[in-house]
């Protein structure tokens, strides 16, 4: 019956699939349209001419190899975050809390690259991210469990859990764990062996992009082409049609949390062992609220959350190109990415409303 409704529906989503990327196209030149007006109206309002502003913050961004490399490197913790809460939200899961799970993460690939080893270098690095992974999938799984059994909301317990998590982490650089020999609340600096190598220098782009690289794809076949990510999609589009064709929907959404927390834990990872080279009390600030966004403009589908992770890395990362060349500071920025994320959001009932409009004004000519 399961492997029924599963051709069943594998049919019934195959001449859909052309509507998605209709549709997922029309939404992508709709943001950018806003975004472009937008970001023409603030530097404009700044008293700077808007296009040759604009053209400098993007070769900032990825005018040469070096520039592609730095932006690439920003972007690629928030790539794995972003694919994780991805994951739960095709759950049905709502995982707010990617951004403590990122500082547990961190935390954990921290404190293995200081106290475990040294080893082989990729034996090192391996065990450091399997850390962070097992950290944030356990504290995820657990608040997933919550749901699943005692059906305590998801988006309640999450959201708080990171605050929790933060505060914990802080305590913990603060005082037991501090390196004496810095003022500062961190760790130890890890071990040469939980370092990636670095790629090109002083960019911070290291071989972790091909971890990244991996990553994505085997997030892709997991919830597209896999059972479980078909389980994961039937739990999330209907909870009760899933039941009813034998799939486990407390199980589905524990193991979807534990997913999308052993992604967010890797992010964290990757925050150390390709770029700082210990944690602190601000590693990781924002990445998680940046994946979460994404996450809902691309409306949870892996592919879109990759290339929206693209743009919003050259955004911010042109941003501070612009700061650099005029007195806009890059924190306009965070307003326009707000107001893409509604205009992502308004996008449907804008698009409901025009075809409203054609319809009375410009009615269609029957033949």
């Amino acid at each position: 019956m399961t492997e029924a409704a599963s051709s069943g529906s594998q049919q019934k989503q195959a001449p859909g699939r052309g509507s998605r990327l209709r549709t997922s196209a029309a939404t992508g030149t709709f943001v950018v349209l806003i975004g472009l007006l937008l970001t023409v109206l603030m530097v404009q309002a700044q008293g700077y001419q808007p296009l040759p502003t604009i053209l400098e913050g993007l070769q900032y961004a990825v005018g040469n190899p070096v520039s592609i490399a730095r932006t690439l490197a920003w972007g690629l913790p928030l790539c794995v975050a972003a694919l994780g809460v991805a994951v739960a939200f095709r759950s049905g899961m709502f995982n707010i809390g990617a951004e403590g799970q990122i500082y547990a993460g961190a935390l954990a690939a921290a404190l293995v690259g200081v106290y475990v080893g040294p080893f082989f270098t990729g034996i090192h690095i391996f065990i450091v991210t399997a850390a962070a992974a097992l950290a944030g999938g356990a504290i995820a799984a657990g608040l997933g469990w919550l749901r699943a059994v005692w059906g305590v909301d998801e988006v309640l317990s999450t959201l708080l859990s990171n605050y929790i998590i933060i505060l914990f982490c802080a305590y913990l650089v603060t005082n037991p764990l501090r390196d004496p020999t810095r003022q500062s609340g961190t760790t130890k600096q890890v071990s040469d062996t939980a370092m990636f190598s670095e790629i090109i220098p002083k960019t911070d782009l290291r071989s972790s992009i091909y971890v990244v690289v991996l990553l994505s794809i085997a997030v892709w076949w997991l919830s597209e082409k896999s059972i479980l990510g078909y389980r994961w999609r039937m739990t999330g589009e209907s909870s009760s049609f899933a039941a009813s064709v034998g799939i486990n929907v407390k199980q589905a959404r524990i193991w979807a949390m534990f997913a999308s927390g052993a992604l967010a834990g890797i992010a964290g990872s990757l925050l150390v062992t390709a770029s700082q080279g210990r944690f602190w009390t601000q590693i990781g600030t924002g990445v998680g609220w940046d994946a979460v966004l994404i996450a809902l403009i691309a409306q949870a589908r892996i592919l879109p959350t990759i290339g929206w992770v693209l743009v919003y890395t050259i955004m911010r990362s042109a941003a501070r190109g612009v700061e650099q060349v005029s007195s806009v500071p890059s924190e306009l920025s965070l307003i326009l990415i707000a107001a893409i994320i509604v205009a992502a959001a308004a996008r449907p009932g804008v698009f409901s409303q025009v075809d409203r409009l054609r319809e009375r004004y410009l009615p269609r000519k029957v033949a």
